[in-house]
């Protein structure tokens, strides 16, 4: 492991429990044993360090969404690629969680200027699934009246909690995607098009 990569594993690592406010330069080169000069060999400041950890764990969850959308079968309809979504969001919190945690549990310490780099990355996700649920409703998959915004907020709120709650040491990840997909399915008025979800196939071998 690069030297840059260890110093991002154990930033993230420190502000995913110290949180930002809690967590200076001296610290981290003290947790990988380095000098903080050598922090600095890498990174501006503390800002850019929070700011690559940051854009870390959203490209991780954007991809990991995408890719287990993408790999649905060409039967699939809305509902099948929106519960697809919801596994592939937690599996990407879960993937690397010190990274997703930082950005779900301290996002109001980000500084202002680190949020406005990040935007374009934050609203091109929150964009994805505004498409995948507006598809859904415009195809009558949806709740007649359903808010798609407000439906949006609130799948990805409750998703990105559950880094408050579940322990992944103590727990199976595959029975959190199942609670949550059934938990949101009081939203749809259609079935899916898929008889087994990714997740059953694997669980039947």
């Amino acid at each position: 492991m690069s030297s840059r990569a260890l110093i991002l594993d154990t930033a993230a690592e420190l502000f995913s429990t110290l949180g930002y406010a809690g967590t200076g330069v001296r610290q981290i080169a003290n947790a990988v044993g380095i000098q903080p000069a050598s922090v600095y060999h890498h990174f501006t400041s503390k800002d850019r360090i929070l700011e690559e950890v940051l854009r870390i764990g959203l490209t991780q969850t954007l991809r990991c969404t995408r890719d287990t959308v993408e790999v649905l079968p060409a039967e699939a309809n809305c509902r099948d690629k929106v519960e697809a979504a919801i596994d592939g969001h937690l599996r990407g919190i879960y993937t690397n969680l010190a990274y997703t945690a930082t950005n779900i549990r301290f996002h109001g310490q980000m500084p202002v200027e680190v949020g406005k780099r990040l935007r374009p990355l934050r609203d091109g996700y929150s964009d994805y699934w505004r498409v995948l649920l507006q598809e859904a409703a415009g195809a009558g998959f949806l709740q007649v009246g359903l808010d798609v915004s407000m439906a949006r907020a609130l799948i990805l709120g409750g998703l990105n909690r559950t880094v408050a709650w579940f322990d992944l040491e103590k727990g199976e990840l595959e029975p959190l995607i199942h609670t949550a997909i059934v938990t949101y399915g009081g939203i749809w008025t259609k079935n899916r098009a898929l008889k087994v979800r990714a997740m059953d196939r694997k669980q039947g071998g």
